[in-house]
């Protein structure tokens, strides 16, 4: 069997010049100049110790979340195979800080790396195999949907990690997609005055400007970049 995957990038992951994202980019995905723009819900909702409190993107199916610009960029190999898969998804999840002292992992209690299959393949046999296993991969934790979700919203990834996120057209040239969660905090939703702020409060802008430099955009940016102190300028990939 031959698949093509590739891993959903919203913030940092496509900028970052951490080492070990550096290498992640370099190793198992195309250059950036070939990403895919993809429509997506996505928003602010993460207070991220690592940002200096500021806000960080998750994936949200919040009735109120609207459409944002995230990207795909495509696994330079094709899958052979579910472990390939597992590969992909494994040096993501090292890339992100999600491996534990004992060993690589896919999960901490602040993220996971979910697993998005193409509707086409319901019908494939070599399908089943790659459920078992990654259903298997996520037996291993303590894991729990609930925590992915804010105030009235659908689950977003479920109990075995597969993501509940909308298929859209720009996905239909994949079999297999991976992206990083990240649990919400606070479990609420957070408006453009609450981002701002921490961000003039704190005086940490990289990750906003970063993102809106990069052309990774929520339908609240422009409401936000209102409010803030220094504003950006547009640059996309």
């Amino acid at each position: 069997m031959e698949f093509k995957g590739g891993a959903i990038i919203i913030g940092s992951l496509l900028w970052d010049k951490k080492p070990e994202r550096i290498k992640w980019r370099k190793l198992y995905l195309e250059p950036s100049e070939n990403v895919i723009s993809l429509k997506a819900r996505i928003r602010y909702g993460r207070e991220s110790s690592s940002r200096r409190n500021t806000h960080t993107m998750i994936l949200s199916n919040h009735p109120k979340t609207e459409f944002g610009n995230a990207y795909i960029l495509r696994f330079k190999e094709i899958l052979k195979n579910a472990r390939n898969l597992e590969s992909q998804a494994f040096a993501m999840a090292a890339a992100e800080g999600l491996w534990k002292k004992t060993g690589p992992s896919l999960n901490k209690n602040w993220g996971t790396v979910g697993l998005l299959i193409n509707p086409k393949l319901e019908e494939s046999r070599n399908l089943e195999i790659i459920k078992e296993r990654w259903t298997k991969i996520y037996a291993e934790y303590n894991f729990n949907p609930a925590d992915y979700i804010i105030e009235k919203e659908s689950e977003i990834i479920d109990k075995n990690g597969f993501l509940k996120i909308e298929w859209t057209e720009e996905m239909n040239e994949f079999d297999f997609l991976i992206a990083t969660l990240t649990v919400p905090n606070p479990k609420s939703l957070l408006n453009e005055k609450i981002i701002a702020e921490r961000i003039n409060e704190t005086g940490y802008d990289e990750y906003f400007l970063n993102n809106y430099k990069n052309g990774i955009r929520t339908f609240q940016d422009e409401e936000i970049i209102k409010k803030l102190n220094k504003k950006p300028v547009a640059n996309t990939v």
